[in-house]
């Protein structure tokens, strides 16, 4: 895994969607990505994972070996936050109400 050191001090950081070639998962390029800092790299072993701001540059090269790997992503935020790029179809909503009407899903019901 790749980092870029301090780029999540720059905040969010325009992005432009990949091109297929460059196998991004989530379909976002930073142009000139170590413009924001040093790229750090960080070799885990299996079943180790990073822990990071969702703001602080990373990726990986491809996944050559035979194992598969496995990313997950969570994001907290309060129920009034108005998603982009068609998050809202993928949040759920674990607490509070969702008085906007910005998130897809809807509360689950109350326990019996």
């Amino acid at each position: 895994m790749k980092f870029i050191s301090g780029s999540h001090h720059h905040g969010h950081l325009t992005w432009r969607e990949s091109v297929e070639d460059e196998n991004n998962v989530l379909n976002q390029t930073v142009d000139d990505a170590e413009s924001f800092g040093d790229v750090v790299p960080i070799e885990l072993d299996a079943g180790e994972v990073s822990v990071h701001s969702d703001l602080l540059l990373h990726g990986s090269d491809a996944n050559t070996s035979t194992r598969r790997r496995c990313g997950l992503t969570l994001r907290y935020c309060t129920p009034d936050v108005r998603a982009e790029n068609d998050w809202h179809e993928k949040g759920v909503l674990v607490s509070g109400e969702d008085r906007r009407g910005n998130w897809a899903n809807r509360p689950r019901p109350e326990a019996e």
